[in-house]
């Protein structure tokens, strides 16, 4: 089986990744341009656990191969799964 290179993703590709991983986006949250992704690990409405903040300037903004890995370093997700799915 080929591996499969890292590469820029769009910012709706990267939310729909995320998510099976336990991370959600929270719009209401962050300054302008600003989305703050967290790990959800609470019970109820609270947002608890690491979280990060990435530019989102729309659905189609696309995201550097660096925003990525800094994103999976936060959240201790392993890269060789991510990018094999």
């Amino acid at each position: 089986m080929p591996k499969i290179q890292p590469h820029p993703l769009k910012h709706r590709e990267l939310i729909k990744k995320l998510k099976e991983f336990g991370v959600i986006e929270v719009t209401a949250r962050g300054k302008g341009s600003e989305r703050i992704l967290i790990l959800k690990s609470g019970i109820g409405n609270k947002y608890k656990g690491p979280q990060i903040p990435i530019k989102c300037h729309g659905e189609g903004t696309e995201h550097s191969v660096r925003v990525i890995d800094a994103v999976l370093r936060r959240f201790n997700i392993d890269p060789e799964k991510f990018w094999a799915e």
